[in-house]
This record gives structure tokens, sequence and C-alpha cells, in this order.
């Protein structure tokens, strides 16, 4: 990882430059202790895509954490997909770094452990970060500048711990836009299409697999004249499709009747059970 070092005797607080992430500071092995000089990353030395190799407790969570944070201070805004939910973590920020702050947060089992109350382990928390930042050029002041710079919003598909997020809004028409491109639209079709079968248990391929282009096929043939795509309305046309060939073979030929009514049946049964509603609540895929 490309690193620049601040020139001799420059100021700390050359980290809030825009463009340069400061990620920590050179580590001295002779003596195990960390030197004045900051490491910083550039923003444009980023690539399209990375990888963080390390063992267990490296520090492979703390870089990347370092890292999107030092993005959002800039105004780079990102997208985290976080299967482990440590992530979320990166909503609780305290620029006050007080002990009413981190009190809501504390680990019951963790004042049972210590034998200590909570708002003892709060003022510990507190009394921990503030020295922690203080130790790294870091302050308050700093935090607030975070918290100021990014809407941290945490969605919780197919649950509603957090904000929701509708993966099946995504069947209403897109804009002009984009049904002006084909290219893009074939995209949007063949997304929306492969999360419905997702949530059906289905594992297809576009390009192979003939419930995906019957679905495709059922979704293009609506966006293109611009009209909505309802749930109910895309299982009837599994039925009945609004067209008689999928590509030079009528439809009959491709995809049975029999058969179309058992994908009609899977695409029902989903609809119908408890937990699917919560797949269909919130804000648009």
């Amino acid at each position: 990882m490309p690193a620049k070092p601040l020139p001799e005797g420059a100021n700390v607080t050359d980290f809030e430059k825009l463009g340069v992430f400061y990620l920590g500071r050179d580590f001295d092995l002779a003596s195990g202790q960390p030197k004045e000089t900051p490491v910083l990353y550039r923003d444009r030395d980023l690539c399209t895509h990375a990888v963080v190799v390390g063992m267990t407790g490296s520090g492979k969570t703390g870089l990347g954490i370092a890292l999107l944070e030092e993005a959002a201070l800039d105004g780079i805004g990102a997208i985290i997909i976080d299967p482990k939910g440590d992530m979320g973590n990166l909503a609780l920020t305290f620029p006050a770094l007080s002990p009413g702050d981190f009190e809501p947060w504390v680990d019951g089992e963790e004042v049972r452990r210590r034998g200590a109350t909570r708002p003892e382990l709060a003022q510990s928390l507190a009394t921990t970060w503030r020295e922690g930042l203080a130790a790294w050029g870091q302050d308050g002041a700093r935090v607030g500048r975070l918290q100021a710079a990014a809407d941290v919003v945490i969605y919780t598909p197919g649950a509603k711990f957090g904000r929701g997020l509708s993966v099946l809004k995504s069947f209403a028409a897109p804009p002009a836009a984009v049904i002006a491109q084909p290219d893009v639209l074939r995209e949007r079709i063949a997304g929306s299409v492969s999360g419905l079968l997702a949530l059906a248990g289905i594992t297809a391929d576009p390009l192979r697999s003939r419930e995906h282009i019957l679905l495709s096929s059922i979704l293009e043939n609506a966006w293109s004249q611009g009209a909505d795509v309802e749930l109910a309305g895309l299982i009837r046309a599994v039925q009945t499709p609004p067209f008689t060939q999928l590509g030079v073979f009528d439809v009959e030929t491709v995809f049975p009747a029999k058969d179309r009514l058992e994908l009609a049946m899977l695409l029902n049964n989903l609809v119908a059970s408890p937990g699917f509603s919560a797949w269909t609540e919130g804000e648009p895929l």
C-alpha cells in the first residue's frame, strides 16, 4: 500500500488536507513504538479493487474503518455490505466523548463481569477513547467533522432492525432515460429478476435459465412501454405471457405451460410466506 510520509518538520494536522487519508503513524520495529510521522494515503492512488489480508486480530477491520472514515471526511461516500454486523459501529460518533454518550452502548455482560456499574464503565470507555484519540493526534472536534460529513444509514434487507430495503419496488418501470438505453435497461432487468429468483431459492443464469429469460422478457415487454409491473401481475404473466415467442422458438416449446405453472406457484408461495412482507417495505433497492 503506497504511503506518503510528511516532510520533516510538517505539522500533524497536515493530514486534514483534502485528498489525504490519515491511517496512523510509522512504526519503529526496534523500539516497538509508533513514530511521530503520520502515514498518509492519497485518495488518487485508490484502485478499482483491493483486498486486505491478515491473521485474525491483525487489524484488517480497523484498517477498513480508517479508510472509510477518512473517505467520508473527504466527501467520498461508501456502500458497505456487512454480513457480520461489525461496520454498524461507524454510526457511533460522539464528538463530546462524554460518558453519557457511551452509556447506552455499554455491554451489560461486561458490566457484570467487571463488577462495575454501567456509569462507571461508560466513564472508563470515554476516558479510553479520549486518550486514545489524543495519542494519535485526534480529538472530539475531528469526530464532529466526521459526523457532519457522513449521513450514516443502516439498511437491513428482510428485517426491520434498521431501515427497510424493498427488493420488489424495483418492478416499477425505470425512468425514460434508462428505457432509452437498451444496455442499461437490460442490466436493470437482470438485477431485478435475479433478486426475485434468489428470494425464491432459484439460482439462475441470465443466459441459460429459462425462468430468468421468461421473467426478464415479461419485464422488458412492460418496461419498454413505461408500464409498472405488480408482483401479482407478474405471476399471472408467467402463466399467460404477453408474447408468443422466446427468441426463435414459441413460448410453449421453451417453457411448457405445466412448468410455467410450477414457477408461478413457487412465486405465489413466496408472496404468501409470513416473512415475505419485509422484502416489500422500505426504500426501493
